[in-house]
């Protein structure tokens, strides 16, 4: 049987968010090709493949998303196998993928404020702000350096980034964030960035609880000021979903969305 493969692997990132840790391949069998990835991230990830067969079958469908387990090798896309045999054929493929279950459905949750109890700190930017947040579910708490940062809810910790030590208020300051990506149970992300630099206390695989110390903040990256930076998304394949959260607030008794220039104190 003649063939033609050509794997094509187009990784869209996250922001400014390092490519995927994965690998798109294929594998001979009697019977024609296994498509097949390797996840080597600690998320799932998910990948949009698209086919162009000739004279192949594929058995798992065609111009679907896969969601494929963390620290997964050898996940098994879908079998190709030829239509008449003998009658030449080949296959190539073309694939986009990203961090996350690109399917999810987020559940309904109430988040913990992201520092230590018996502090209070003032939302300096709200959901789509004026200064950075247009369009973007994300909130700023105006901290001091070094301020510690907390665990807004369970999750496993996906990407470190805290080498950076310069600021500015320009977009372009954003390649310069120092942050930590969480991953939670049903599909969504927390990102808490701006941290001072090796301001991290956590690594990438560490599995973190809620109100568990994570790191410190800072001045770094896109910013025109210390502060944190918090925001909760699904990332579907090409592009954020960012989400507006609850949290409980003073003694825990009550939830609320947060407003931009108030003060919140967690008491609990």
């Amino acid at each position: 049987m003649k063939s033609l493969i050509t794997a094509v692997l187009l990784v869209f990132s996250i922001g400014c968010f390092a490519q995927l840790k994965t690998k798109l391949y294929n594998e001979k069998t009697p019977e024609g090709y296994n498509v097949l990835v390797d996840n080597d991230e600690f998320c799932p990830i998910s990948m949009k493949i698209d086919l162009e067969l000739t004279n192949m079958s594929s058995s798992n469908g065609n111009h679907k998303i896969f969601v494929i387990p963390a620290k997964t090798k050898g996940f098994i896309i879908t079998k190709l196998q030829a239509i008449r045999p003998n009658g030449g054929g080949g296959f190539k493929t073309q694939s986009a993928a990203n961090y996350g279950d690109a399917t999810a459905t987020p559940t309904e949750f109430i988040y913990s404020l992201p520092f230590q109890k018996g502090k209070s700190f003032a939302v300096h930017q709200g959901y789509n702000g004026s200064f950075s947040h247009q369009g973007e579910n994300a909130l700023d708490f105006t901290m001091p350096i070094g301020t510690e940062v907390v665990a807004a809810r369970d999750g496993v910790v996906v990407k470190v980034v805290e080498n950076n030590n310069q600021a500015c208020p320009e977009r372009s300051c954003t390649q310069f964030n120092n942050y930590i990506l969480l991953y939670h149970n049903d599909g969504t992300f927390s990102n808490y960035v701006h941290l001072k630099q090796n301001g991290a206390v956590v690594q990438e695989g560490d599995v973190v609880k809620q109100d568990e110390l994570i790191g410190y903040s800072g001045f770094t990256g896109f910013a025109n000021g210390p502060h944190l930076h918090f925001m909760v998304f699904v990332q579907r394949i090409d592009k954020q979903e960012t989400l507006r959260t609850r949290f409980k607030v003073d003694d825990g008794k009550q939830s609320e969305f947060l407003n931009e220039r108030v003060d919140y104190s967690k008491n609990y």
